[in-house]
């Protein structure tokens, strides 16, 4: 299975970098834009990275989780997870400050934070959950419909789970930006010959330690989503059949030739009940980086059915997706205790 897995792995790998060559780059002409209704500002062309500190989440008073010290855990699958979107991560012991009153606002609803800027974001994780257990499974002997007898021995079962939360804000406001839910587990089993079925203190610490690590990599995607390294059209050219555009992202910004990325709209809108505004944000269409790329730029290719539809200062951003192996929810990993 893990070979079949891993074979079907490299095969997309392959194929994901069709169809990048600009068939003629000098021989197509410049498309005359109309600017977006959105503009992005300064901050956003000049595409400073996020300074992003992850502390480490609190587990109360749970014996197991503070034992194990699953907040580490958590952190740590944390920051491994933001390193594919090139945010800068702030060392937490430069803001313990921060932490202090990011606490004080969850308990009491201030908002608002008046220290030192050390970050743009906070990430804040929180254990309500962590327990680990074990079970016995006695030998079994069955026979297929072909007459043929199989056979499977006595295990020793172990089990550990954990649940929480990941929440994100933003800075200096202390406003919530995302809230998602944590949750994981971890198994393991070996074959006895005895009933009992004891559970180490270690073991027990190692399973929980898998749990949280399996769960903060199941939100993989959403929490990278959320820190997507995004662009902006600067131009648009057309010919030999082909529409491409220009955008203010490149290598430093991890894109590859054969990338998809998505490119927005990004409208005001009123609220005729509270007359409030808000932006409104919708997908446009894909963009295909090109192999024409450069550091901070590079070139795409748009389907010519939305070509009509790019403007100047259009978002592009780039969009995580799930693995092969993580959308068949096959584990390529072994915990032994």
């Amino acid at each position: 299975m893990k070979k079949v897995a891993l074979l079907s792995v490299l095969a997309l790998a392959m194929t994901g970098c069709a169809g990048t060559s600009i068939k003629n780059f000098d021989a197509m002409a410049p498309v005359s834009l109309q600017p977006s209704e959105i503009m992005p500002s300064k901050a956003e062309l000049a595409g400073s990275k996020p300074r992003v500190v992850v502390f480490e989440a609190d587990h109360g008073e749970i014996t197991l989780a503070k034992s194990a010290r699953v907040g580490g855990t958590i952190a740590g699958e944390l920051e491994k997870h933001l390193g594919a979107t090139h945010s800068e991560l702030v060392d937490r012991k430069l803001a313990t400050r921060l932490q202090k009153e990011l606490a004080l606002a969850e308990m009491h609803g201030k908002s608002g934070y008046t220290g030192p800027e050390v970050a743009d974001i906070a990430i804040v994780g929180v254990v309500t959950q962590a327990s680990a257990g074990s079970s016995f499974t006695e030998a079994q002997r069955w026979q297929d419909k072909n007459g043929k007898w199989y056979e499977s021995a006595a295990k020793c079962n172990y089990s550990g789970e954990i649940a929480g939360s990941i929440r994100v804000y933003q800075m200096p406001e202390m406003q919530p930006v995302k809230s998602l839910e944590l949750k994981g587990s971890a198994s393991s089993s070996q074959e006895t010959r005895n009933s009992n079925c004891p559970l180490s203190e270690n073991g027990a610490q190692r399973l929980v330690q898998a749990a949280a690590s399996r769960g903060v990599n199941a939100l993989r995607v959403d929490l990278q989503n959320i820190f997507a390294p995004r662009g902006y059209v600067i131009e648009h050219r057309s010919g030999n059949g082909q529409n491409i555009i220009k955008v203010s992202m490149g290598s430093n910004h991890g894109l590859k030739p054969g990338n998809s990325l998505e490119i927005l709209n990004l409208t005001h809108s009123t609220n005729p009940l509270t007359n409030k505004t808000s932006v409104d944000v919708f997908k446009l269409g894909t963009a295909r980086v090109s192999d024409q790329i450069g550091s901070d730029t590079s070139w795409m290719i748009i389907d010519s059915e939305i070509a009509d539809k790019i403007r100047l200062g259009q978002p592009v951003q780039m969009q995580f997706k799930k693995s092969f192996l993580e959308q068949v929810g096959l584990d390529m990993s072994s915990l032994s205790l």
